[in-house]
């Protein structure tokens, strides 16, 4: 059965109900994330960061599904403030980032801020109602990621 949708109407655009989801979550998380000095994206640039290790600005954009001009400028904010320090490559043309001993530590104290706002979202929904959108959610990526 197809269903049909308005595509002028808001709530019927993929696109339009995502960002919208995504700027409601982002601004609860950064609320949450405030008394450690944090914003969302910084949270997840570190925490990207302590689970993959050096990695290099390309890789990082790509596991991060962000254009590299974004990530720099969520980066050099990082640099400035001693969490993330750029590191030697084999190739100078290609830049490589890390957390530094200071990163690891802000990323460690705000985790119980990040777990309780993510506690706080979750408890809002049904038993099994997440794990079905990170799987519609991974099926859409999936979708976006086939279209030339």
């Amino acid at each position: 059965m197809t269903q049909t949708f308005d595509a002028f109407e808001p709530g019927d655009c993929v696109s339009y109900r995502l960002r919208r989801a995504a700027r409601k979550a982002a601004a609860h998380f950064d609320k949450a994330l405030r008394p450690v000095g944090l914003r969302n994206t910084q949270f997840t640039l570190l925490g990207a960061l302590d689970h993959l290790g050096d990695i290099s600005i390309g890789a990082l954009s790509d596991e991060l599904a962000t254009d590299a001009t974004t990530l720099n400028r969520n980066l050099a904010v990082l640099v400035r403030r001693d969490l993330v320090e750029d590191i030697p490559a084999d190739d100078g043309r290609v830049r490589q980032v890390r957390l530094t001993g200071a990163g690891r530590k802000l990323f460690a104290k705000s985790l119980p801020f990040w777990r309780a706002a993510q506690d706080e979202i979750l408890a809002t929904l049904e038993a099994g109602q997440w794990a079905d959108m990170r799987s519609n959610l991974r099926t859409i990526e999936s979708a976006c990621d086939r279209q030339p």
